[in-house]
């Protein structure tokens, strides 16, 4: 178990104490997550801000269909992988730069964008040059 999502549940359950133990009757579940709502809480990684209606009531049903262990946060499957640019075009944007070195991310792209009609961001690209 991963302290950080250990933190993260448990800072979920907090909030949603009351409703958990059920010392809110049924009815009073939306006025009290709508009071929750409206409150600046400090999270986890030490942001203070509002939790969204929509993020309280998914969290809700999540305890309620997993219990505390649904409440972890997820690690992403794409984690380091270009979600905007497929990895085609970016082994494209390689190899064009691997063929002349010098070339520019404006050179780079102007290729790109007659050829395929995409630009790869400049971050982007540099990230991917960079590894390579």
């Amino acid at each position: 178990m991963d302290v950080t999502n250990e933190k993260w549940a448990i800072f979920w359950c907090g909030i949603l104490r009351p409703i958990i133990f059920e010392q809110i009757e049924p009815e009073g579940v939306n006025k009290y997550l709508k009071k929750i709502a409206q409150n600046e809480v400090v999270f986890p990684d030490g942001q203070k801000k509002k939790p969204s209606l929509s993020t309280l009531r998914r969290k809700l049903k999540k305890f309620r269909q997993g219990g505390f262990n649904s409440l972890f946060r997820k690690k992403r499957c794409d984690k380091g992988k270009s979600r905007s640019v497929s990895s085609e075009i970016i082994d494209k944007a390689v190899a064009l730069k691997k063929e002349q070195p010098y070339r520019s991310d404006r050179t780079i792209n102007r290729f790109l964008q007659e050829q395929d009609s995409i630009i790869i961001p400049r971050s982007t690209l540099y990230r991917h040059l960079k590894q390579e």
